[in-house]
């Protein structure tokens, strides 16, 4: 089967959905199938294909994805589609990229996926000005209702997702499991040479236990918040350091809220790091901490779990879903709740800490590629059914 994957920002953002559209690539071509990837791209003036991504030029943009498709340009594109002839379209994404595909797919007859990773810009909107955030919210909800009517099956891997998406447009939603890269995510030998550098590089030396997030910093991922809980939670404890992983519009303001909280010398800013420097910082650190609510599943806490670090998780995120109590993650409301979580976890020693490894990894062990990719491909032949008996 030939399918075309459209997603806004596959080159420039390390998001959740550009974290899927890969290892969803990878996982269908392990299974024999043919990909193209159609996404923008900024930094061109022309429509280009380089091994197996189709570009549109794109413009800055207030969204979530930082850029969108340049519309005049939108059409370039059509005829580089057609020579690789899909024979379905997945849609992941509800902008302009998103609607170029469900055109396609209508003008040639093909069925149409679509899958639903994040809703923000067509919940809340964006812009400059409250007219502006208002008329984006209201587009972005017209395309994705367009989009969603147009599609043979609908699938994400977020339950709060799909409960968000049908209070605004009733329809059958199949869930899909989420997937990790697990040959890069995976538990390290605890006398791997390399940890120590690491530890160096996050401050984590001295004895220092470090818990991290990792993620965009920015006010719908709720790390003002964390920030809050990690102060109460951590107060008298000189020992623990939260590590924030990743770069967003709220930076300078989260050096500053940590500073106003007392907690600057407890909390250190690592900038965004490569997929194989996280996996290592994941090595290094005790758990994966957040504070956030989103609707969305994020790749982070995902991949923590498969490198063997436990998550601690609001009970309202939707990657909550994934915790096994105990085993391989806990939840929290309050920061006491947080703080005692955070002390046990501190007191493993190395046998300890081992053995939870082993355990927390075991259970994302399922959560490959390949499996990812066979549950899609029961989505596209589910779609190709419908789509001929309509």
């Amino acid at each position: 089967m030939k399918i075309a994957l459209f997603l806004e920002a596959y080159l420039s953002q390390a998001s959740a959905s550009a974290t899927h559209v890969s290892l969803l690539a990878e996982g269908l071509v392990k299974l024999g199938h043919e990909v193209l990837i159609v996404t923008t791209d900024p930094e061109t003036d022309d429509c280009y294909e380089q091994d197996g991504i189709l570009c549109c030029p794109a413009k800055p943009s207030a969204s979530l994805f930082g850029q969108s498709a340049r519309v005049s340009k939108l059409p370039g594109l059509m005829p580089m589609i057609e020579a690789f002839s899909p024979d379905l379209i997945h849609i992941q994404t509800f902008t302009e990229i998103g609607g170029i595909g469900l055109k396609y797919a209508q003008k040639h007859q093909l069925p149409v996926v679509c899958t639903i990773h994040e809703l923000q810009d067509v919940l809340e909107g964006y812009g400059a000005n409250r007219p502006a955030v208002l008329f984006n919210k209201r587009q972005g909800q017209t395309l994705l209702k367009k989009i969603l009517s147009g599609s043979d099956v609908i699938t994400t891997a977020s339950k709060k997702c799909a409960k968000a998406v049908q209070a605004l447009f009733p329809c059958q939603i199949h869930t899909i499991p989420y997937c990790v890269d697990t040959e890069r995510f995976c538990p390290r030998p605890l006398d791997d040479p390399s940890k120590e550098s690491m530890r160096t590089r996050l401050h984590l030396t001295d004895g220092k236990v470090g818990f991290v997030f990792s993620g965009r910093l920015s006010a719908e991922n709720r790390v003002d918040d964390l920030l809050a809980f990690w102060s109460k939670a951590v107060a008298l404890r000189d020992d623990l350091r939260l590590i924030l992983v990743g770069s967003g519009p709220d930076a300078a303001e989260l050096h500053e809220r940590a500073r106003v909280l007392g907690v600057g010398d407890k909390v250190f800013f690592a900038g965004s790091l490569t997929r194989d420097d996280l996996s290592l910082c994941f090595s290094v650190c005790k758990a994966f901490v957040s504070a956030s609510d989103s609707i969305t599943m994020e790749a982070a806490p995902i991949e923590a779990i498969a490198s063997g670090l436990p998550v601690i998780l609001r009970p309202a995120s939707a990657n909550a879903d994934l915790i096994i109590s105990g085993v391989n993650g806990f939840s929290y409301e309050t920061p006491d709740e947080l703080g005692d979580i955070v002390k046990k976890l501190a007191q493993l020693d190395a046998d300890g800490e081992l053995l939870m490894r082993k355990l927390v990894s075991k259970t994302a062990a399922s959560l490959t590629d390949l499996n990812q990719a066979k549950a899609l491909v029961s989505c596209y032949e589910m779609a190709l059914g419908r789509h001929t008996q309509s």
